[in-house]
């Protein structure tokens, strides 16, 4: 078995190209380099460097392949509202052309990486996947048109699809410079830098934060599946207000670091928590890190 993970030096990438070693014979990463978080060397994971975008290099770096984990994206909703066409090139096209090279070369399994942006501002929480789709970034936005394309390859052409909507990934390789996907290390890095905390809005919005190993553990749960054509949530079933995140990684430090409020974002969410039912009915997933041995972890990592 042959596996291609897209985006495979990148924060999610790299970990689970490193479990996909385990399981497969083969495991290939594409990626064009921009965004690296970690270099993964392992005997049987061999790099090829190119940009999703273009469809010969996607179309060469598929043959032979059995399934597709596809994580390459821009994840960031601040910067996607600054530059949309660019979320347009990355997130939507680059999503198309690793369909079409899946279709053209035979894959059996496409495993997406989404995001629950997609679900906006939800009325109903938990959330499940029987919500409104609503997005209020052109980030969400993009990973939803992500969702429809393999929505139509699995309908035109059989193609097993799976589209896993992370909520609030965290862990080791995470750049903390993206506030909006890197919070938790940005807070780590900044009370270890004696720098000021910052929180926007009033800190009372509340996120779903789900473990890196837990995301790449869904990956492969999915694959090993016989779930074809659905869209899951992937997330910890707990919810976490950012006010209580900050005054947990304050002590762990500890710091005397201060934490302040500043004006909120755009495109930001007030509440965000899993429903994993439908995870565990299809693809037998169980989140394993609770939030306090996460934030521990990954103390340890970043000291």
């Amino acid at each position: 078995m042959i596996g291609l993970v897209t985006g495979g030096y990148g924060f999610i990438g790299n970990q689970l190209a490193e479990l996909l070693s385990n399981e497969f014979s083969e495991v290939r990463i594409l990626d064009n380099l921009s965004n690296v978080a970690r270099v993964v060397r392992l005997p049987n994971v061999h790099l090829i460097e190119g940009d999703i975008r273009d469809a010969e290099t996607t179309f060469k770096a598929l043959r032979d392949v059995d399934i597709v984990f596809h994580t390459a994206a821009r994840v960031d909703v601040v910067a996607s509202t600054r530059e949309p066409f660019v979320d347009l090139g990355n997130n939507i096209l680059g999503t198309l052309s690793v369909c079409e090279a899946a279709r053209k070369n035979d894959v059996s399994k496409i495993i997406y990486s989404s995001s629950a942006a997609v679900y906006g501002n939800a009325d109903v929480f938990p959330i499940d996947e029987m919500q409104p789709i609503r997005p209020i970034s052109q980030y969400a936005a993009s990973k939803y048109s992500g969702e429809l394309y393999l929505a139509a390859y699995h309908s035109l052409y059989g193609i097993d699809t799976i589209s896993l909507r992370y909520f609030n990934v965290y862990g080791p390789y995470q750049r903390p410079e993206n506030a909006y996907s890197g919070v938790i290390s940005k807070f780590f890095y900044d009370a270890r830098s004696n720098a000021k905390i910052e929180i926007f809005g009033d800190g009372k919005q509340t996120r779903d934060f789900v473990y890196v190993k837990d995301i790449v553990r869904a990956n492969l749960l999915a694959a090993k599946s016989k779930a074809s054509g659905a869209a899951i949530n992937i997330g910890s079933g707990v919810e976490t207000s950012i006010n209580d995140l900050a005054i947990k990684i304050k002590e762990m430090v500890p710091s005397n670091v201060r934490i302040e409020h500043v004006t909120p974002r755009v495109g930001d969410g007030r509440r965000s928590l899993a429903d994993i039912s439908l995870a565990k009915k299809l693809i037998n997933y169980e989140p394993e890190t609770k939030i306090a041995d996460g934030l521990e972890k990954l103390s340890r990592f970043m000291s």
